[in-house]
């Protein structure tokens, strides 16, 4: 074979081969959407408010979320690190839920009036924590700060995180699972939340709508 045979059949399977990595097609990945919002009737009663709700006010703020909390879902390995699944999602970012989860625990389940605008106490909402614990536990965990202050000073500020198990026998739905599991914890850190804020309204004065003066902080571990 002459050298120029060579060089024309060395030339014709580079070609060849180029031609089969345009062509060929990489494995695509199917994402799969969950949410931690179950459907459920809203016909069924809540829990009665107590009396002294009755005459207060509020002003929903700021809902924020941790810059790592996006659609994709995260999960934990160690303190200290993050990663997400490839094709797992949220339908929407997790400050969404937290906000109508907030907004239903507030003004539908209490008798809460919403403020839209004019003087009234605010409560800012921060998401630091929504994410699958995979070890040393399976677990699902919600961490969120509520702020409530009025246009001075911050009157109450805790942290509450919150985690709820995942068992072993639902490893074969483990998304589903943690939905299910992240539905539950988000519902008690919110639960907590309204309680302690309407505890702090309830002793505003009633006339001017001002807030105590006396700030409150804690963190609450489970």
């Amino acid at each position: 074979m002459t050298a120029c045979s060579r060089l024309a059949t060395a030339t014709l399977v580079a070609f060849s081969s180029v031609g089969c990595a345009l062509t060929s097609k990489s494995d695509s990945v199917i994402l799969h959407y969950f949410t931690p919002e179950r459907v459920m009737s809203r016909a069924v009663a809540a829990a009665a408010p107590p009396a002294s709700a009755s005459n207060l006010s509020l002003r929903l703020g700021r809902v924020s979320a941790a810059t790592y909390l996006r659609e994709r879902i995260a999960f934990r390995d160690s303190d200290y690190e993050v990663g997400y699944y490839d094709d797992l999602r949220w339908t929407e970012r997790p400050d969404a839920y937290v906000r109508r989860a907030m907004v239903r625990g507030l003004f539908e389940d209490q008798p809460i009036r919403q403020v839209i605008s004019g003087p009234g106490p605010t409560l800012d909402i921060e998401l630091n924590a929504f994410e699958e614990l995979r070890i040393p536990r399976h677990a699902a965990r919600v961490e969120i700060t509520w702020i409530l202050h009025d246009d001075q000073a911050v009157v109450l500020q805790k942290t509450r995180l919150v985690e709820r198990t995942i068992s072993a026998e639902k490893s074969s739905t483990s998304a589903g699972a943690v939905a299910t599991a992240m539905s539950e914890a988000l519902g008690e850190a919110v639960k907590t939340a309204v309680t302690d804020i309407v505890v702090v309204l309830s002793n505003a004065p009633a006339a001017q709508g001002e807030l105590p003066t006396a700030k409150l902080r804690e963190i609450r571990q489970p």
